[in-house]
C-alpha cells in the first residue's frame, strides 16, 4: 500500500513538467520515500527537501 502511494506521488510530481531546477522537463523528483511509524499527532515529524541551497541563494550589493 505504501509502495503504491510512493509510486503514485512520484508519477504525479514528474507529470507537473517543472523539471530539474524549475527549467522544465520530465524529471522533477527522483524518488518519494514514505516511512510509517506510530506517533502522537502533536509530535508528527515531517521533512520536505526542495532543490539545493545554492539554487535558493541570492545576494545584492548596495
Amino acid at each position: 500500500e505504501i509502495a503504491e502511494l510512493e509510486k503514485d506521488i512520484l508519477k504525479q510530481v514528474n507529470n507537473l513538467g517543472i523539471g530539474a531546477m524549475g527549467y522544465g522537463g520530465t524529471i522533477t523528483a527522483l524518488a518519494v520515500h514514505i516511512e510509517v511509524f506510530p506517533c502522537h499527532i502533536a509530535s508528527l515529524p515531517v521533512a520536505v527537501n526542495l532543490q539545493c541551497w545554492c539554487a535558493r541563494h541570492e545576494q545584492a550589493a548596495l
